[in-house]
């Protein structure tokens, strides 16, 4: 992949003077009553499932289903999250269970449905259909968020949540028939306009028992696969005062996709030591341009450019299906001495992107 640098000449800009108008407007601010609801969050039924394959799975669309509700309940903002608190597993053959370190990070949940006498049309629910990661043990992740409607008598509202196990080859290290049992915690908050602050309304902690699933893997893949693509260039433009200034930033969508059948790195290294140009006199040094990810499994930390391999991503596998990144270059502002060029000027240099087993 080849990434150029274009700077141009500002001094024409520079001669110019810009003025800015500000216009203040008073702002009127209504207090107005608002209705206590009496509001309700109670687990309302799931079912048990059984992950087989080195490549994750995905649980019934009834896994876990949460039962919201609200007596009289008036136009509101409403938040649903969980959290992990602790794990548990039970092997084969055996009665007890004993405390486990799952990689929690594995395992995403998602609303696929919604019933009950509320009137929240499926749109109004925010996040449906989209995997939410529960990230680690202790951390709240939201699942859902909606504005309920106006509704005389009692609101109620049933969510079913899917649960997807990743694949990997974590999976091939647990015991088979092993149970794993995991005490989950949900909160629901409410708030009455979108400038007002969520509150919390009534938390839900679930014993073990009532999320868990099975693991029965039996073999796994001998011979991994991966692939890597990446968008042959990249432009960072500084054309203005500000982005000699602050600095410029450029977004290129899909820019990176991967595929891999087992653990896999992805990194980063530049082939030169300094960006160059044919020419012009002079180098800029490779750090003033940092390289972000983004989409696939979330939003990586920036790394400088370096002829250092760094590692941009990491993961135990994509199941064979290609995830696609966005690549966000960002360069930071220009020194001085960089103001006096007179004429259009481009610099580069080379980036490898490698996927590697892990």
């Amino acid at each position: 992949m080849r990434l150029r640098w274009k700077l141009q000449n500002l001094n024409s800009a520079m001669n110019r003077v810009i003025a800015f108008l500000i216009l203040l407007v008073p702002a009127i601010s209504t207090v107005c009553a608002q209705y206590n609801n009496t509001y309700s969050l109670e687990w309302g039924g799931g079912s048990w499932f059984e992950v087989n394959s080195i490549y994750g799975t995905i649980s019934p669309s009834n896994f876990a289903i949460l039962q919201l509700g609200a007596n009289k309940m008036r136009e509101s903002d409403w938040r649903i999250t969980a959290r992990v608190r602790r794990v548990e597993r039970k092997l084969a053959n055996e009665n007890t269970r004993e405390p486990y370190d799952f990689p929690v990070n594995m395992l995403n949940l998602r609303c696929v449905s919604k019933s009950g006498s509320s009137n929240i049309p499926p749109g109004n629910i925010q996040n449906m259909y989209i995997w939410n990661p529960l990230v680690g043990v202790n951390n709240e992740v939201e699942l859902v968020n909606f504005t309920s409607l106006n509704q005389e008598g009692y609101h109620q509202l049933l969510l079913s949540f899917e649960l997807k196990v990743e694949g990997g080859d974590y999976l091939k290290y647990l015991p088979r028939w092993s149970i794993y049992y995991f005490a989950m915690e949900y909160k629901l908050y409410t708030r009455n306009g979108r400038n007002n602050p969520w509150k919390e309304e009534r938390i839900l902690s679930l014993e073990p028992d009532l999320f868990c699933f099975s693991v029965n893997i039996d073999g796994y893949p001998q011979n991994p696969e991966y692939s890597i693509s990446v968008l042959p260039e990249a432009v960072l433009e500084f054309s203005t005062i500000s982005d000699y200034a602050n600095g410029t930033t450029k977004t290129y969508d899909k820019g990176l996709r991967i595929s891999a059948t087992s653990g896999y790195e992805v990194s980063v290294r530049a082939l030169s030591d300094n960006f160059t140009s044919v020419s012009a006199f002079g180098t800029i040094p490779l750090n003033l341009v940092s390289l972000q990810l983004s989409g696939g499994n979330g939003v990586k930390q920036p790394v400088p450019l370096s002829t250092q391999r760094q590692m941009i991503l990491e993961g135990v596998s994509t199941n064979g299906e290609i995830l696609d990144y966005d690549l966000i270059y960002s360069a930071a502002a220009i020194d001085e001495r960089y103001l006096l060029i007179n004429t259009e000027q481009s610099y580069s240099t080379q980036l490898m992107f490698e996927i590697t087993s892990r």
